[in-house]
């Protein structure tokens, strides 16, 4: 009798084991082997947190499944991103909880990433911690080696880029960072891509995403980036569309305005190729003011006067037209570009960045 209570327990045990061995595994949000991409506030002991668009974690499974803990205001769109290709897109709730990433992969090893597709004025969010599921364990994830940084406004956040039409208005789900002209380009160079932008945010004299290129959260001065936590190989300013709007802005102000913030990333990252871009909003109406013609022109002094005494080891600026967005490429809300072209500026950043680069 005493031997088969004990085969029992022992079989009882075996039981047990076997059940926790495959039980959901918590990760915290701080492990060493999530990979977080862009600016996050560390400040927090309950996890980093995010505003910027495209924004982003990413970590390797051996199989098997995750979910996420996220908190956030209910506004916020992420996109979940599985060995390369979309998946699930997730629309933040109020408060914390959890949301599935990956199930029921196969063993092997899986790419796993989760991009913010909105900007700040959508939300904060904070990453809680993973859980494993199905016996998942985390791998090792390697950086990339490429770095790529694009600095803007709204077209730079995606701004409506998944709208049916022009005559959309903005929601957080036709927003997506993840399909943007820099995220395309960096995908296809297999960069990793940091997007500095806000909607609305010009170059000079006032409302510039210039005032708020410091800040690790776009709606807080504090606390301050370390910009040696990111080494941009390229950078991408689109800047002009909210400048040019209304009216043409003052030549010179403009002009040294944007010579002054190319010295300052030269400054920051030493070696860097910064693009200075015309975004497709712009045209040549209305009327007598032309303002695409004036920026190319503004642009064309900006870049000789950024190359005319080059620092030490400086690469030239570049002048990059992204020419304008046509009605049968679809436009997107509020007549912003549409993914099809974004696609198409994609193309275009490629092909300079291998013409200068040689990627």
């Amino acid at each position: 009798m005493r031997r088969l209570l004990a085969l029992l327990l022992i079989g009882h045990w075996s039981l047990v084991i076997g059940h926790s061995a495959a039980a959901a595994a918590a990760v915290a949000p701080t492990d060493s082997a999530l990979r977080y991409v862009g600016r996050f506030d560390t400040t927090a002991a309950e996890g980093p947190r995010c505003s910027w668009p495209h924004s982003s974690l990413a970590f390797t499974l051996s199989g098997g499944g995750a979910t996420v803990r996220l908190r956030d205001g209910g506004k916020s769109h992420w996109q979940v991103v599985i060995n390369g290709q979309p998946a699930a897109v997730l629309a933040l709730q109020a408060g914390d909880h959890d949301y599935p990433l990956a199930q029921n992969l196969q063993p092997g090893r899986h790419l796993v990433e989760l991009v913010k597709r909105t900007e700040a004025s959508q939300g904060v969010t904070q990453i809680l911690g993973l859980e494993l599921t199905d016996g998942a364990r985390l791998l090792p994830t390697a950086p990339r080696a490429r770095r790529i940084q694009a600095i803007g406004d709204s077209i730079t956040c995606g701004f409506g880029n998944e709208a049916p039409n022009k005559e959309s208005k903005f929601t957080p789900a036709t927003q997506n960072a993840w399909l943007t002209y820099g995220a395309i380009a960096a995908r296809r160079f297999d960069a990793d891509y940091v997007a500095i932008a806000v909607s609305g945010k010009k170059l000079w004299p006032d409302n510039t995403i210039v005032a708020l290129h410091d800040r690790v959260l776009a709606n807080s001065p504090t606390p301050k980036w370390d910009h040696a936590a990111y080494r941009p190989d390229v950078i991408v300013v689109n800047l002009g569309t909210n400048d040019f709007a209304r009216a043409n802005p003052e030549e010179a102000g403009w002009v040294a305005a944007y010579v002054e913030f190319i010295s300052q990333l030269r400054a920051l990252h030493p070696g860097v190729t910064i693009y200075c871009s015309v975004g497709p909003m712009i045209s040549g109406w209305p009327g007598d003011r032309k303002p695409r013609t004036v920026i190319l022109g503004y642009l064309e002094q900006v870049v000789a006067r950024a190359n005319a005494d080059l620092p030490a080891g400086a690469r030239p600026a570049h002048l990059l037209d992204f020419g304008v967005q046509q009605q049968h490429h679809g436009i997107g809300a509020d007549w912003h570009p549409s993914v099809r072209t974004h696609e198409l500026m994609a193309d275009k950043l490629a092909a300079a960045i291998t013409r200068e680069l040689g990627w």
